[in-house]
């Protein structure tokens, strides 16, 4: 299954959330790797392209004094730095442009991320804004208050109820440990 990162802009109303949510997925790139400047133009990240150049000028001056494999090397550290960092920085772009990222998903498709981000966040809404009781009503705090946001209540899966996240292994449920 592929992970999908939700960046959404903080301070609009449900519909217009779920409508300028903006996905990416977390993958390698190969365009980023053969053609990095390209890609870099196609996804317009301007600030990463500019920073890109910058570092790359004085090592494109260097390439006539280095030995080949030298270069070479340079050259593929590079271009697998980027495009592996390819979803990172186009988050990075996001953030820089207001967004917020909210949650990581995986799905088996992005129109199944789209469809577990959705209803992930009209349960975040329905918690946020229960039915009326009584006559007092609270403000809704806005979604820049990550940890104290009602979306950051509600969990992705049910799954992993239990436990911290230490990188990328998270600790086993204690019903599935071996013993």
């Amino acid at each position: 299954m592929a992970s999908y990162t939700i960046y959404e802009k903080p301070g609009l109303s449900l519909d217009e959330t779920i409508e300028s949510a903006v996905i990416v997925k977390n993958r390698y790139s190969a365009l980023a790797f053969f053609l990095p400047i390209v890609w870099m133009l196609m996804r317009r990240l301007w600030w990463v392209l500019f920073g890109y150049v910058l570092f790359m000028l004085p090592l494109w001056s260097l390439y006539g004094y280095l030995p080949l494999w030298s270069e070479m090397l340079i050259s593929l550290l590079i271009s697998v730095w980027v495009s592996v960092e390819a979803p990172s920085l186009i988050g990075w772009q996001l953030e820089r442009k207001g967004y917020v990222e909210v949650v990581t998903l995986f799905a088996e498709s992005r129109d199944h991320c789209e469809l577990r981000y959705v209803d992930f966040r009209l349960k975040a809404a329905k918690q946020a804004n229960p039915a009326p009781t009584g006559s007092a009503t609270t403000a809704k705090p806005p979604l820049s208050q990550k940890h104290d946001s009602p979306f950051f209540k509600v969990k992705p899966t049910d799954r992993m109820e239990s436990g911290p996240v230490i990188g990328l292994f998270p600790t086993p449920d204690p019903s599935q440990e071996t013993k």
